[in-house]
């Protein structure tokens, strides 16, 4: 069974969660830390979901920034079976994660993270592009 962390600097993970749960429903499985926001002590924070988790559940963790305190205290648990880590999450990626289904995990995160359905956008040239062809 998959557990799924959603960890973020503040009340990001849960406003994302929200979200989430408008487009795709509620999901099983779900823990979400609001980093220092009810504790200053993110590690606390992370070991007490770790410890909620059954030991050979597999988890898929995604957190808010790379380098930031959230990510670098779930990186301390890499080494754990079946746990795998995303950082720089946002709305697409979690869509994708949370409708993914079945298969092998290190797999479809791979496929999902090099997607570009999840990577940011700059949309001013699109609008470039149409007016551009519209002069012809």
């Amino acid at each position: 069974m998959k557990h799924y962390i959603i960890a973020s600097h503040g009340t990001f993970a849960k406003g994302i969660y929200e979200s989430i749960k408008i487009i795709v429903g509620e999901q099983e499985n779900v823990h979400l830390i609001n980093g220092f926001v009810e504790s200053n002590d993110i590690e606390e924070d992370i070991k007490k979901v770790m410890n909620e988790i059954p030991e050979n559940a597999e988890i898929i963790a995604m957190s808010d920034v790379f380098g930031g305190s959230v990510n670098n205290e779930l990186m301390k648990h890499l080494g754990r079976e079946n746990y795998y880590l995303i950082t720089g999450m946002n709305l697409p990626l979690l869509m994708q994660i949370f409708l993914a289904g079945d298969g092998n995990t290190k797999e479809i995160i791979e496929n999902i993270v090099n997607s570009e359905d999840t990577t940011p956008k700059f949309c001013n040239p699109l609008i470039e592009d149409v007016s551009q062809e519209d002069e012809f």
